[in-house]
């Protein structure tokens, strides 16, 4: 009889922590963590924890879509400064030397956030990207370095507008084989760029 009064208060004990483990369970702050889960995935998250250099996108196509990414992301969402400044980190490790030496990061950042807050303050959003197709990428040489240019066309939505930003950029290949954006301009809109 004493045999079965243990074994009745061991499943009594283990039903009772069961039901504690439920209650607990039942009535945990699900809100922040569904939040917390869904920031650590956005594509905010997603590129400010990239390891680019571990990583480096292998072609000019490759470099200018990450960048590309990254703008819309600058303008897609309301960004913390630490944010903003974590993606223009980001940005700049694709930059080539010349062009990186423009500007201090400091310069960078503060110019980065007074444009966002011009495309804020115009409700402007990059809605999407077109880039060329990789074949049509243009390669040349100069002075025994290599060069590459690709058109990207931006889709800006600003209200009820959809304004199109054809932009061409110009990479050059660095010593460690890495192409590295050296600039970019406003071009015309060109017919063979692919979603």
């Amino acid at each position: 009889m004493k045999k079965y009064g243990r074994t009745i208060i061991v499943i009594a004990v283990l039903v009772a922590l069961g039901l504690v483990y439920y209650y607990y369970l039942a009535n945990k702050d699900t809100g922040k963590d569904a939040t917390d889960i869904a920031a650590d995935t956005s594509e905010v998250s997603v590129l400010i924890s990239k390891d680019i250099m571990a990583n480096y996108p292998e072609s000019p196509k490759d470099v200018v879509n990450l960048y590309a990414r990254i703008t819309k992301a600058y303008y897609d969402t309301s960004l913390t400064d630490e944010q903003i400044e974590a993606l223009g980190k980001q940005a700049r490790l694709m930059f080539d030397d010349e062009l990186k030496n423009t500007q201090t990061d400091a310069d960078f950042y503060e110019k980065l956030k007074e444009d966002i807050g011009n495309y804020n303050s115009t409700k402007t959003r990059i809605s999407s990207y077109a880039i060329q197709s990789a074949a049509k990428t243009k390669y040349s040489t100069f002075k025994d370095r290599q060069y590459a240019s690709i058109a990207l066309v931006y889709y800006l939505r600003q209200g009820d507008k959809l304004i199109d930003s054809p932009t061409k950029f110009t990479l050059r290949k660095d010593d460690d084989g890495h192409w590295k954006i050296l600039f970019w301009e406003l071009t015309e809109i060109s017919s063979d760029s692919e979603q």
